[in-house]
């Protein structure tokens, strides 16, 4: 609304004055804010690299902004109260979540009742980075190229058997199964740590890790990556190709992460925060954290990031429908 109150007399005069004062308000707050400690709430628990992640976000935020950004973790329930802790705190800007794509776009096909909505209960900040993983089989494995492990299982549909330590990674192999139209046998395990073991040894035929996980096993030859599923090679697995370059540009899924506020916060205050998260996504720091977690920088704003939602939960409605997945 234009705001024609010094133009009015009288009474009139009074009454557009105090129509105007929500439009004078919002930027004199983005002025000031933050005026207090802001919260950062992360969706995992200490010590794991998307807190540090979220600690090092918290750091550029207090220098660039002036004032303390604490992280607070409440991890549990796939991400879920951390997620519905932050949708229904006071949409000031003071509480905030780091989130990843599984929380926004996932969770929606995985539970019956989940207590937030992605879309209409958070206003999303900026994406910052994608964390891809490898498609690795054992050191000793016969196969050495995407196509191999391709020519191998449609030669013997159901015979050779794949990896997976949750249902993230289940749905990215059903990816690349249907990509590849081949049909192999899932085998769940409850944590990367007692499935590596498996891959390593040959138990397993072939399975998806993250590439900070399987960095240190290809360097060591008890594993080899066939590809990664980020948009361009990685600087970790400099040799190995992206699931486009191997042919399977289908199967090129990876996690995100974002930073959200809750719905209703001020436009001004998710602007300021926008540009200051952004700023940090290229910073030392960020770059230093990338190549030590296998992570790449991933930088956009709120609504690029919410296109981004909105077209990745259409993905992920098809690929759990696809892997039988039965939403809890």
């Amino acid at each position: 609304m234009s705001c024609f109150a010094e133009r009015a007399r009288g009474p009139l005069r009074a009454l557009l004055a105090l129509l105007c004062l929500p439009a004078l308000a919002l930027p004199a707050a983005a002025q000031t804010y933050p005026e207090r400690p802001v919260r950062i709430v992360s969706i995992t628990s200490a010590g794991t690299g998307a807190d540090d992640y979220t600690r090092l976000l918290a750091k550029h935020l207090g220098q660039k902004l002036g004032q303390s950004f604490v992280v607070e973790n409440r991890p549990g329930a796939n991400m879920i109260l951390a997620s519905d802790y932050v949708a229904k705190a006071a949409p000031d800007g003071y509480t905030l979540l780091l989130s990843a794509s599984g929380a926004m776009a996932a969770n929606p096909f995985l539970f019956k009742r989940l207590p937030y909505d992605p879309l209409k209960d958070f206003v999303p900040i900026a994406r910052m980075s994608v964390i891809p993983v490898a498609l690795v089989v054992p050191g000793t494995s016969p196969y050495r190229t995407v196509a191999d492990l391709v020519a191998a299982a449609r030669a013997r549909p159901g015979a050779l058997n794949f990896g997976t330590s949750s249902t993230g990674y289940r749905t990215i192999i059903t990816a690349f199964n249907d990509a590849a139209k081949i049909q192999t046998v899932s085998v769940p395990y409850k944590a990367m740590s007692t499935l590596l073991p498996d891959l390593m040894s040959g138990v397993v035929d072939y399975g998806v890790v993250e590439v900070s996980a399987a960095v240190p096993h290809v360097q060591s030859g008890k594993l080899r990556a066939l590809a990664v599923t980020a948009g361009a090679r990685m600087p970790q697995l400099k040799d190995v190709p992206t699931m486009a370059e191997a042919g399977m540009p289908a199967a090129a899924i990876s996690s995100w992460t974002g930073l959200f506020a809750p719905a209703g916060t001020p436009p001004a205050i998710v602007d300021k925060l926008a540009q200051a998260t952004l700023e940090f996504v290229n910073s030392p720091d960020a770059t230093a954290h990338y190549g030590a977690r296998g992570s790449m920088p991933y930088p956009a704003g709120g609504a690029e990031l919410r296109k981004t939602i909105v077209a990745d939960q259409q993905m992920w409605k098809r690929l759990i429908t696809l892997a039988g997945i039965e939403p809890e």
